[in-house]
């Protein structure tokens, strides 16, 4: 559920960044921001508390533009469905080493902060959404665990090959609206799970318009090397799956 508060928050805004919003190769990027003070909306997951950063630059006038913006300045609907998930599953979290991918907001990392993670990784194609409100989102929410935090902005491709780090536990959501990106995300897949780990995926089953789903995504996934479990499906509603891809 949402609880709007009109409380502020004090977060790190010490340096401006410019916008790029055709990032390729991979970069990484450093949360310098110094205190002021923002508007947040308060949501609660389970017994715990996130507060979402209201005001933020979004200079695409757009929810997705693929290949350019996508999506990142959005709280999309399956990641309130994976932070339910979580909260009810922090096995997931504890002592992990964890990728939020296509992190966006970057509720779900922050989310296994919260729950004990190890460290957390926050990966967005888009570098000002990781400048403009996912490290805004981490100040606000973990300000005492800044040090075991990284960010990467750039291309899945170049990402996958970037450093030889790889995760316990990898969080995606609505990532596979575009039937085009399918193998590159695969491949980050299995160069970046560590062989015990778990890969949560939610999407809506089809994305109208685009051409993306589930069913064709599975069918890219049997040409892998990992496999998958379907761990919850929604009920009501526009029709969402999260798996449990592994090896």
């Amino acid at each position: 559920m949402f609880k709007f508060n009109f409380n502020a928050v004090e977060l790190d805004e010490s340096d401006s960044y410019e916008n790029d919003s055709h990032v390729i190769k991979t970069e990484e990027l450093t949360n310098s921001y110094a205190l002021t003070t923002l508007p947040f909306t308060e949501l609660i997951i389970g017994d715990k508390s996130l507060k979402l950063v209201d005001e933020f630059p979004n200079s695409f006038n757009s929810d997705l533009i693929p290949g350019t913006y996508e999506g990142g300045f959005k709280l999309w609907e399956c990641t309130i469905d994976l932070l339910e998930y979580l909260s009810n599953n922090t096995k997931y979290c504890k002592e992990k080493s964890v990728l939020d991918l296509g992190c966006g907001t970057g509720l779900l990392g922050i989310f296994t902060l919260m729950s004990g993670a190890r460290n957390v990784d926050f990966q967005d194609f888009n570098k000002e959404v990781l400048t403009n409100t996912t490290m805004k989102n981490v100040l606000v929410n973990c300000k005492e665990r800044l040090e075991v935090c990284k960010y990467f902005s750039g291309d899945w491709k170049s990402f996958t090959t970037f450093n030889e780090d790889t995760y316990d536990l990898i969080l995606t959501s609505e990532t596979i609206y575009n039937v085009n990106n399918y193998m590159k995300l695969i491949k980050l897949f299995e160069k970046k799970l560590k062989p015990s780990g778990s890969i949560l995926l939610i999407a809506k089953n089809y994305y109208f318009g685009v051409g993306g789903s589930i069913t064709e995504f599975l069918d890219c996934l049997k040409s892998s090397k990992m496999n998958s479990d379907i761990v919850w499906t929604s009920t009501d509603g526009v029709k969402k799956t999260l798996l449990n891809i592994h090896f």
